[in-house]
């Protein structure tokens, strides 16, 4: 398994992922607009993960992740993350879906908590959860 900076030629394998993963998936073009933030695993050359994260001075933003659910349970999710907290950073912060709670559970094994609730964050109504992980 290997991650790397993912590329314009990866995108339909991103998109995939992301429609089997979701069931209001980002669009082809939102993820194409975030390739320069993505994030991809391979196995066996086979993108079955990726992540989006910025790092903005010193705080990391996990934006968006999917695994492929034939990938899933793997230990996958939980390499992305530590490749986004490898980032020089202080602080990281994410969303996550109230009802996630098998997310959240793997947010909180890296110490994150929730600071904050967001009212109506996703499309079909769901509130999210902010979490933030203090690094330093």
């Amino acid at each position: 398994m290997k991650t790397e900076k993912a590329k314009k030629d990866d995108l339909k394998s991103i998109v995939e992922i992301e429609k089997i993963s979701f069931d209001h998936p980002w669009t082809e073009e939102t993820l194409e607009e975030s390739i320069d933030k993505t994030w991809a695993v391979k196995i066996e050359n086979k993108i079955v993960a990726f992540i989006i994260y910025e790092l903005i001075i010193d705080e990391i933003h996990i934006i968006h992740m999917a695994v492929h659910p034939d990938y899933r349970r793997k230990g996958i999710a939980k390499k992305m993350i530590e490749k986004a907290l490898s980032e020089k950073a202080k602080v990281a912060f994410l969303e996550v879906r109230k009802e996630n709670t098998p997310a959240q559970r793997l947010y909180e094994s890296f110490g994150f908590k929730e600071i904050s609730r967001r009212k109506k964050y996703y499309p079909d109504g769901a509130d999210a959860l902010v979490m933030q992980l203090v690094i330093e």
